[in-house]
């Protein structure tokens, strides 16, 4: 049985989710998936069945009244964490000796693996960066800008939850997404939600950088925005919130079924949550956090940008309830079908 250690990155939980689907078809394809990660991710993957270290440190990056500041610091502690957990994964390797390193934009595995020549994937759709703002900002961000297009450059594998033409080393699969398990009904019974009426979704980001969203949610249905419709709020890690109409679920493992059975989405411009909903024709609005550069262009892809959040409200009201047809993604099965062609 070949083994497979596979590295997700631990901010957010988008990494996690995209994740799971493939690793349960590596799985089921005869593959021993060891994962790992850290932070908040180890929360959803350890209910998963599959074997996880909690050996990956990483900073999401700060974010104050909807923007992102400081990223000279993020990129440093970034890159002193990955000092940390490089010690922590060659340790990893050593003990289970894999046949194949596939990371989810998660960075020790790739660099220990390159130094060991065990063969690697790396999954990615974040090839950009453009983080920076300030001079010193932006010249730290030069430096990990040429070493992460080394970095694509040199793996054997480079696989792209986007559609595209495919180049070089480079593969696009399409998006990557959970399967939906309920039925609309079901989703809303499971967690103690209406079963009548509109839903407004509001799916809060794994990392703890998307309170800002649940407040201009907030904001629009004090000034009267979609009235007849009630709101579940999903990942909250924050106080509760307290208002009528208004469920808060706190974290969610099956959140793909909350979106899949709501009216309308409304999140940061996450990739994950965004292919969810698409996967389920299920109408979606993506706030980006200001200048997070992977937000802006998810976000900029769907016709919106940061200044939306001043007309949140008449969004809302605009695009509940216009489902579009469901998405058939097979991402999944293609990303598997190419990481097992390396073993």
């Amino acid at each position: 049985m070949p083994k497979v250690a596979y590295g997700v990155s631990p901010i957010g939980l988008g990494h996690a989710t995209r994740t799971l689907p493939v690793v349960e078809r590596l799985a089921a394809a005869g593959a021993d998936v060891r994962l790992f990660s850290g932070g908040d991710a180890m929360w959803l993957l350890s209910q998963s069945g599959f074997q996880v270290d909690d050996i990956v440190s990483d900073t999401a990056p700060s974010v104050s009244a909807g923007e992102m500041k400081m990223a000279a610091l993020w990129y440093v502690r970034s890159w002193a964490g990955l000092r940390r957990t490089s010690r922590r994964t060659a340790r990893l390797f050593r003990e289970m000796s894999p046949d194949l390193v596939v990371c989810d934009e998660e960075f020790s595995g790739i660099g220990v693996a390159a130094r060991t020549g065990l063969p690697r994937v790396f999954v990615s759709d974040e090839l950009e960066l453009g983080f920076a703002r300030g001079r010193v900002a932006r010249a730290i961000e030069r430096r990990v800008d040429a070493w992460y297009r080394r970095l694509q450059d040199s793996v054997d594998l480079l696989v792209i939850p986007e559609f595209g033409a495919d180049s070089g080393n480079r593969r696009r699969v399409g998006p990557i997404v959970r399967r939906v398990t309920q039925t609309r009904a079901e989703a809303r019974m499971a967690h103690g939600l209406p079963p009548d009426g509109s839903m407004v979704l509001v799916s809060m980001s794994g990392s703890r950088v998307g309170g800002f969203v649940l407040d201009l949610v907030m904001d629009a249905l004090s000034r009267g925005a979609v009235p007849d419709a009630f709101v579940a709020v999903s990942g909250n890690r924050g106080p509760k919130v307290a208002a009528g109409r208004v469920f808060d679920l706190g974290p969610v493992l099956d959140n793909q079924n909350l979106v899949a059975a709501a009216d309308l989405v409304v999140s940061t411009a996450g990739k994950s949550t965004q292919d969810e909903a698409a996967a389920a024709g299920t109408p979606f609005i993506g706030i980006p956090i200001r200048h997070h550069a992977e937000q802006e262009r998810n976000a900029a892809a769907l016709g919106l940008g940061w200044g939306d959040a001043g007309r949140l409200g008449g969004l809302m009201a605009e695009r509940i309830g216009r489902r579009s047809a469901p998405a058939e993604y097979d991402g999944a099965d293609r990303a598997a079908r190419l990481i097992l062609s390396r073993l």
